[in-house]
């Protein structure tokens, strides 16, 4: 059961991963997307990797398979960090819990996996608590939140992206594939230069990229490439659905870190701490937490 405690390593790193991302898009970077292409070319340090692995060239088919991967990857986070612009961190990590809703449903749809009743209820609890968080409480109004597409889309992406990589694991060592994914990745976002406006924002935020912002770049980067470490692991070791059923773990993880820092660092973080929204992010988290233990217990 050692892929237990990896999986939930890797959520640990992810929650201060998310606390980072929230504290540079909200405070220090306009663009959201030029912040992930930051961050992932920070993912070229996994070359250093290579001397302490027997590194080769994978077959053909396993080759492909890392491309995927790492492109669905890399676009899945292009609508996560926008919905960390306009949304609270602690809601979206409430998202992520769709993660394995969607898993099942690849396997459901691609691999012709029948679902027992117990799943069903499972989904339906799982987009039930999704769309509880969904919800803000404001003065004389609810308004809903824009960000749950943009997370639904990014689940999605990272569904996929752990069904593949759960099947690359068994063929090829971890690490080796881990390597190969970050330089993939890199590649993939070179794409983004596609785009005029991007060119022009890219220009602009470096000029405005400082020794403090540089270094919570890197840190946010060095962070996550030992959470994707840890999470490639896991993947190995245990079923793709199961490894990010511990998603709620980083759920907690984040609610405890910004609430901290909304209360006594609120230039850092800030969250709405008033007991009517509290109270529905607290029930939101419940939900979801539920439906996957029934997804997994059944």
């Amino acid at each position: 059961m050692t892929w237990i405690f990896l999986a939930i390593l890797a959520h640990f790193f992810w929650a201060l991963v998310n606390i980072g991302d929230k504290y540079a898009i909200s405070n220090k970077i306009k663009n959201p997307y030029v912040y992930l292409v930051w961050l992932t070319w920070m993912g070229i340090i996994t070359v250093f990797l290579i001397p302490f692995v027997n590194f080769s060239i994978p077959p053909t088919n396993i080759m492909l398979l890392l491309i995927l991967s790492a492109g669905v990857y890399f676009y899945g986070g292009l609508p996560y960090v926008k919905a960390v612009q306009i949304e609270e961190i602690t809601r979206v990590n409430i998202w992520w819990n769709l993660i394995p809703f969607f898993s099942l449903f690849i396997g459901w749809i691609f691999i012709g996996e029948k679902l027992i009743l117990s799943e069903l209820a499972a989904l339906f609890i799982l987009v039930l608590g999704a769309v509880v968080a969904s919800f803000h409480f404001k003065r004389r109004a609810i308004v809903f939140s824009k960000a749950l597409w943009l997370m639904v889309i990014a689940c999605f992406s990272y569904a996929i992206y752990a069904v593949i990589f759960r099947y690359i694991t068994q063929v090829i060592p971890f690490v080796e594939a881990f390597i190969w994914f970050s330089l993939f990745m890199i590649i993939f976002s070179f794409s983004m230069f596609i785009s005029k406006r991007f060119r022009k924002d890219f220009i602009r935020e470096y000029k405005h990229l400082d020794f403090k912002l540089g270094g919570v770049v890197a840190g946010v980067s060095i962070l996550d490439n030992v959470g994707i470490f840890f999470n490639i692991w896991a993947l190995s070791l245990g079923p793709a659905a199961l490894v990010f059923a511990f998603e709620g773990t980083q759920v907690l993880f984040v609610f405890i870190m910004a609430t901290l820092l909304s209360i006594f660092f609120p230039k850092i973080i800030k969250e709405e701490l008033d007991k009517r929204n509290v109270i529905l992010k607290i029930v939101a988290l419940v939900i979801m937490v539920v439906g996957i233990l029934i997804l997994n217990l059944g």
